[in-house]
């Protein structure tokens, strides 16, 4: 009986608020800023350019409709009654939601910030709400939050600043995205974004990287003061980040060689691949990978032998450590030592006996790498012989 007199007073309830009038907004072409905004998740393609060339021809003319529908909300009774509805019996469930529409907050909020990330800078006056919008409890739609706060550009920064320290992994990380499509507007974030080179998350860290090498030169100084006197994850994110941020190779040479020396093999390792990624080829730099062709650590002369061959031709004053790397006790460094070799080409004729002999080793990989480096260190001196 209890059960039917509270499913008779949800009907009557839906019954009433189903018909309650709703606001509606200022129109476009005859529709509301929500309905161009709902186009957008429409599955047609043509439907949603014609929405997204609406949004560029409205812009900040837009944005406080956006705005009230960003900050929509299911009315209580909706998400209760669909709640409650759930946990009934299928016979009841079904008569019970068939005059209450579905909840539609969540698409609401996606369809308004896609709107809002179309509209870009022009929609500045947005980036509160949606700032609000990317740390609530149930961020449902936080990648398109975050997205429509980089598209917004600098005025959102504090709002994607903040959101850093969230307690939320998947807020971070999203703010991290959102930093990194503002680029060198993101400076003033530099140093929060180098604490998240730390967070227990790795997609947090990695997205914090990408975020510092988008920045560019700006964020270069705090790279560099991070590899000098910072250890662990902030000194390898830090190396990882200068790896694509644009800087020139001589100003971040010597904190990376000094990495080198770092008692953590992985650090170590990431410093190699830095190196070669910012093609850092005086002799110093060159001579300091060479030395790594001796580490103790397997994974650290691998990387040492493909960093020298990022180099080409460049790397030839390591030819006497590579090969001597070719008798290393590791295929893979045999391998990859090799195959540098034969990237260095002819200036790395020294090595054609070891080659020669390597080309006889047990291992069919070492042996393809030495037959065809070879090939590549001959090639030169016999088009000099056939001149």
């Amino acid at each position: 009986m209890l059960i039917w007199l509270a499913v008779t007073g949800l009907f009557l309830l839906v019954g009433v608020l189903g018909f309650w009038p709703r606001r509606e907004g200022p129109r476009y072409q005859g529709k509301t800023i929500s309905a161009w905004a709902a186009q957008l998740l429409a599955p047609g393609p043509e439907l949603r350019e014609q929405a997204t060339v609406v949004f560029k021809r409205l812009g900040a003319n837009a944005v406080p409709d956006l705005i009230r529908m960003l900050e929509s909300r299911d009315p209580l009774w909706r998400r209760q009654l669909w709640t409650s509805a759930l946990r009934l019996p299928p016979r009841f469930r079904q008569g019970l939601l068939r005059h209450s529409p579905v909840p539609q907050e969540q698409a609401a909020h996606q369809a308004a910030a896609m709107a809002l990330a179309i509209i870009g800078p022009e929609a500045k006056a947005a980036a509160p709400a949606l700032g609000r919008a990317l740390v609530s409890k149930h961020p449902v739609n936080l990648w398109y939050f975050a997205d429509a706060l980089g598209a917004i550009g600098k005025d959102s920064l504090p709002a994607l600043t903040n959101a850093l320290a969230n307690n939320n992994p998947d807020v971070r990380s999203a703010a991290a995205f959102g930093l990194e499509k503002l680029g060198p507007d993101a400076e003033p974030a530099v140093l929060p974004l180098i604490q998240r080179l730390k967070d227990s998350k790795a997609e947090v860290r990695s997205r914090a990287v990408r975020a510092l090498s988008s920045i560019g030169p700006p964020a270069v100084p705090a790279l560099v003061q991070a590899i000098e006197h910072e250890r662990g994850l902030v000194r390898q994110g830090a190396a990882e980040a200068l790896m694509s941020s644009g800087v020139s190779w001589r100003l971040v040479e010597p904190p990376l060689i000094g990495m080198l020396r770092d008692d953590d093999p992985i650090s170590r390792r990431q410093a190699i691949t830095a190196l070669a990624a910012v093609r850092a080829h005086d002799e110093p730099a060159i001579l300091a990978i060479a030395v790594a062709l001796k580490d103790p650590v397997p994974e650290v002369r691998v990387a040492a032998a493909a960093g020298l061959g990022e180099l080409s031709w460049k790397a030839q004053p390591a030819v006497p450590a590579l090969i001597e790397a070719l008798k290393d006790e590791s295929a893979e460094v045999r391998s990859t030592a090799a195959k540098t070799l034969g990237m260095i080409g002819p200036p790395a004729k020294a090595a054609e006996p070891a080659l020669t002999d390597l080309s006889r080793d047990p291992d069919l990989a070492v042996r393809s790498a030495a037959n065809e480096a070879l090939l590549k260190v001959q090639r030169g001196q016999a088009k000099g012989r056939s001149q």
